[in-house]
């Protein structure tokens, strides 16, 4: 993310210099951004965070944590009750010191305030996907959610088996959610180790002897496929795989879902021979 930087670090003059040359692009009128490229949404937005002292907060704090579905709503910033925020949506409360960091340049809620400001505005299955990616991220806990307890948090927490790592990938929360649909069909093991093929698989049911394989087809910071290691897993437990691509899981999440089932369906008519299970990993 470009830096941002307020007139007081500069004069007059070098800033009139580094803009005739192209070096710096002004965003607001007190705040600046390094380089030649155009000012973005994110760029405005965190210039308003810059101007007004506040903090960033709600979506503004989730897209700069970079959390998995969550997109600029306006310009989210909590300032104290008596603060001017004219140009943005304002939260005004107090906030602890140790609900603050800094992220981008830009005070910014935490990762735990971030998911509690955002079970306000994002469905369920959103909030899951952002409070996964924050778990990945190591943002927040799942205690601390728990110790939190909003009625959508809890909800949501509900569903995730006891004990259960955060999912890998935005593909992989969608894919455990997509697999919900399915009657009858319990909760997957993520990353799910395989002694005997040396590999973890990203989602498994052990217990009906099927796993998936997801294939992020060249999406950014998503899974890729390896058929390797299918067959190596197949070879060694003699389970079902199902391959599951991005544009299957998000594009035809209905189909997507019926497919999963009848393999569900498929992996119940026949005998299961658990694995070894280890630490062992891709």
């Amino acid at each position: 993310m470009r830096r941002l930087f307020t007139n007081d670090e500069h004069t007059e003059a070098a800033l009139r210099w580094g803009e005739r040359t192209g070096q710096w692009r002004r965003v607001d009128r007190r705040v600046w951004a390094e380089g030649p490229e155009d000012v973005c949404e994110l760029d405005r937005a965190r210039a308003v965070v810059m101007a007004t002292g506040g903090v960033a907060s709600h979506h503004l704090a989730g897209v700069l944590h970079g959390l998995d579905s969550v997109r600029l709503d306006g310009i989210w910033v909590t300032l104290p009750r008596t603060a001017n925020g004219r140009r943005a949506r304002v939260s005004r409360r107090t906030l602890l010191a140790e609900r603050i960091v800094s992220v981008a340049g830009v005070g910014c809620t935490d990762g735990l305030q971030t998911l509690v400001d955002l079970t306000r505005s994002l469905s369920d299955l959103v909030w899951e996907q952002a409070m996964e990616s924050a778990l990945r991220k190591g943002l927040t806990s799942v205690a601390a959610l728990e110790e939190v307890g909003t009625m959508r948090a809890k909800r949501v927490l509900a569903l995730r088996p006891v004990g259960a790592p955060p999912t890998e990938s935005l593909l992989e929360t969608l894919m455990v959610q997509l697999a919900r649909r399915v009657p009858g069909l319990p909760e997957p093991v993520r990353q799910f180790p395989v002694e005997e093929a040396h590999a973890r698989l990203d989602l498994a049911w052990p217990e009906l002897g099927l796993f998936v394989e997801l294939d992020g087809q060249h999406h950014k910071d998503q899974p890729v496929y390896d058929s390797r290691r299918e067959t190596a897993v197949v070879a060694a437990t003699g389970w079902l795989c199902g391959r599951f691509t991005w544009t299957e899981v998000v594009r035809v999440p209905h189909s997507t879902a019926r497919r999963l089932g009848a393999l569900a369906d498929q992996a119940r008519r026949r005998p299961v021979q658990p694995p070894r299970s280890s630490s062992a990993t891709r």
